[in-house]
């Protein structure tokens, strides 16, 4: 038994997590000591101790947990006979990545960030703090073992599998799946509370409201919107969308 404890453990591997950013509108900064502040731009690989900031109006795309620190297509091409092309090439979309967009003025620090292969599953280990503003998160399901925590100044959300809008106050808007909130109120009592698709928690009163169906699939749309603007990028799980590309160019 020790010596299959020791060898089970010797296998699993633990690797610093990544987070790339993928895409910002407008103007935004990071800073790795919390003094200094650098000018951010697409394609910068971020990690653990990392502070992010978007300036007012702008918004940063960030993808979570990419283990090579890269964003990339990985589409599986076959071509196909047509009439009237001489060739097709279809491509299906990768597994959906995490991925958060700071809304405007926000601030995001990554916390922890680390990715374990245990030999039978991947485990990972994500800790972010919400010091100001807003961010939409999405959220790919976690192994049972992973973790992914939201920490805001007075409160913290455990998040699985979950298309989320969180403020900094706590205010928070579940789309899908579930997330797991404590808040502190201002008479210093702790609130937790369990939220599902189409609660949204109010930190002010404490209570839970629910959204209408209608409104339920209007941020739903918005969510979907936000995901796909990242062309190549980030997808939802149950996309099937194939693209034909055709290499005739111009009028035959």
């Amino acid at each position: 038994m020790l010596l299959n404890f020791a060898a089970s453990a010797s296998a699993q591997t633990t690797k610093a997590g990544y987070a790339t950013i993928v895409r910002i509108q407008g103007e935004a900064r990071y800073s790795s000591d919390g003094k200094n502040w650098q000018p951010l731009v697409a394609g910068k690989v971020l990690g653990q101790g990392d502070v992010v900031q978007s300036g007012i109006d702008s918004t940063v795309d960030i993808v979570l947990n990419d283990r090579e620190g890269q964003v990339s297509i990985q589409p599986t091409v076959k071509m196909l006979p047509d009439a009237n092309v001489r060739g097709l090439a279809s491509s299906r979309s990768m597994t959906e990545q995490n991925v958060i967009r700071l809304q405007s003025d926000t601030v995001l620090a990554i916390d922890k960030l680390t990715v374990t292969d245990t030999g039978v599953d991947t485990v990972t280990d994500t800790e972010l703090d919400l010091r100001q503003g807003k961010i939409f998160g999405n959220v790919k399901k976690l192994s049972a073992a992973s973790q992914y925590l939201v920490k805001m100044p007075d409160g913290v959300a455990g998040v699985r599998g979950t298309t989320f809008v969180l403020g900094a106050d706590g205010d928070i808007t579940v789309i899908a799946g579930s997330v797991v909130m404590s808040h502190v109120g201002p008479n210093g009592q702790v609130t937790t509370q369990v939220l599902g698709p189409g609660d949204e928690f109010n930190p002010r009163t404490g209570q839970v409201n629910h959204l209408t169906p209608a409104e339920l699939r209007r941020e739903l749309r918005d969510a979907i919107a936000i995901i796909t603007v990242i062309r190549g990028t980030i997808w939802f799980p149950n996309d099937r969308t194939i693209l034909y590309i055709s290499p005739t160019q111009g009028r035959r």
